[in-house]
């Protein structure tokens, strides 16, 4: 029952936002499968009120912006996430797996 409550929500929302989280589940499915527990995502509404204050302490103006070892931000997709992780993990000295080598 509950995953068809959340088809149903989901369905509600417009087409663009509707592939835009299908997009945005699809890369932490692929991100978790290629790095596993060395990579940490959370994801912050907006909306919320910590959201909210992230997004002025930040001075986020577009989403999505990822927040990478609290040194890099990457706005939208064409700053390419992937990239910035792997920047990040090399400095903390972890070993890149080779599929996420691209």
């Amino acid at each position: 029952m509950g995953k068809q409550v959340h088809t149903q929500e989901l369905n509600e929302y417009p087409e663009d936002l509707k592939a835009e989280f299908l997009r945005l589940s699809e890369w932490i499915r692929k991100t978790r499968q290629t790095y596993g527990q060395r990579v940490v995502v959370r994801l912050v509404d907006p909306q919320s009120l910590g959201g909210m204050w992230k997004v002025l302490r930040q001075r986020i103006r577009r989403f999505p912006t990822f927040l990478v070892d609290g040194t890099e931000r990457v706005v939208g997709w064409e700053g390419d996430p992937d990239e910035a992780m792997r920047r990040a993990l090399s400095r903390a000295g972890e070993a890149i797996p080779e599929e996420a080598r691209a």
